[in-house]
């Protein structure tokens, strides 16, 4: 039974390596107007979902000006926001288009299975975010790292301002409006980008002067850049970043797994796995080719507890990142 563990693990970090590629962030544009009483009554739900994956999605609130073009928002930077709408050919609020493809109006304005989908998979590129300045300036450094070749097509970079937290009393009754979109720092219609070669990056540098708007109270300190590549005729976006994500970097060389015993093994609901004296830093699960699956995990200490109820049946490796490096171990979900 050691030595079939053993081989696990080295074959789960030689499918790692195999891919060695950035995650795909989960880029969800939302488009919502503060006087939208649909957006006040779906939006709550909305919110709910995408914060239960602070690590997997970045969100961007764009205000047009339907149904309403008094929204403090739209108004607040009408050209840019009414020109990232009619990328979408939006006509209504609220809407959601997930890395560039628009879903159907509905509610739930995002169905829970439309954004698992979309998790656990890898991009060619990962965007770099650094941010600078001191008020009322803000500067920014986008890099564009390939780690991979991309699929032919026209790509633009988009480099956006929001602010992460904005508290105003709407006329649609909302009070907190999250990661509110200010200006595009590229042309709203993006900028041309040849993707590097792999192994190759492409930098940009941008500024943004803050101003206060009319009928709300914006926070610079709140500003943060939000950066991505996205293909003009398809809309699909390649990949995104801020200055919030960890920075990918490929190792020269597979590194190094332990062993980890899982228990009870097979497991039909919650299995744990006791590592002493170790710190756990986050806990990932593939199939036995490589994809990775959401799933909900708690730590106590040295004590790691997963829950996979929500995985089909079959084999799994799971991925337990420490102070000390990584451990491997194999569990069967019944």
């Amino acid at each position: 039974m050691k030595k079939l563990l053993l081989l696990s693990a080295w074959l789960f970090v030689q499918v790692l390596w195999a891919q060695q590629q950035p995650k795909q962030y989960v880029l969800i544009e939302h488009f919502t107007n503060s006087r939208c009483g649909i957006c006040a009554s779906r939006n709550p739900a909305f919110y709910s979902l995408i914060q239960q994956y602070p690590h997997d999605v970045h969100h961007l609130a764009i205000h047009p000006s339907v149904p309403y073009s008094n929204c403090v928002f739209y108004q607040a930077n009408p050209t840019h926001n009414s020109a990232r709408a009619n990328v979408y050919g939006i006509n209504g609020t609220p809407r959601v288009a997930l890395n560039g493809a628009l879903l159907p109006a509905g509610n739930p304005l995002l169905p829970a299975a439309a954004l698992e989908a979309a998790l656990g998979k890898t991009s060619p590129i990962a965007i770099e975010v650094k941010e600078g300045g001191v008020a009322p300036t803000k500067t920014a450094e986008v890099t564009v790292r390939a780690f991979g070749s991309a699929p032919s097509g026209n790509y633009k970079l988009f480099v956006a301002v929001a602010e992460s937290t904005v508290n105003y009393s709407a006329p649609n009754g909302e009070s907190k409006h999250y990661d509110v979109f200010r200006a595009m720092l590229t042309d709203i219609n993006g900028q041309d980008i040849s993707l590097p070669a792999p192994g190759g990056s492409a930098t940009f540098n941008f500024s943004y002067t803050h101003t206060q708007p009319n009928g709300w109270t914006s926070n610079f300190d709140s500003l943060y850049v939000l950066a991505f590549v996205q293909e003009t005729n398809t809309k699909a976006v390649l990949n995104s970043g801020t200055r919030f994500d960890p920075v990918f970097t490929r190792a020269a060389e597979a590194p190094a797994a332990r062993v980890v015993q899982w228990s009870p093994n097979p497991v039909t609901e919650v299995a744990s796995a006791l590592l002493p004296g170790q710190r756990i830093h986050s806990v990932e699960v593939f199939s036995l080719s490589g994809q990775r699956y959401a799933v909900e995990y708690t730590t106590a200490a040295d004590l790691v507890r997963l829950s996979l109820e929500t995985l089909p049946a079959g084999a799994y490796l799971v991925h337990v990142m420490t102070d000390s490096g990584p451990y491997v171990g194999r569990l069967v979900r019944l």
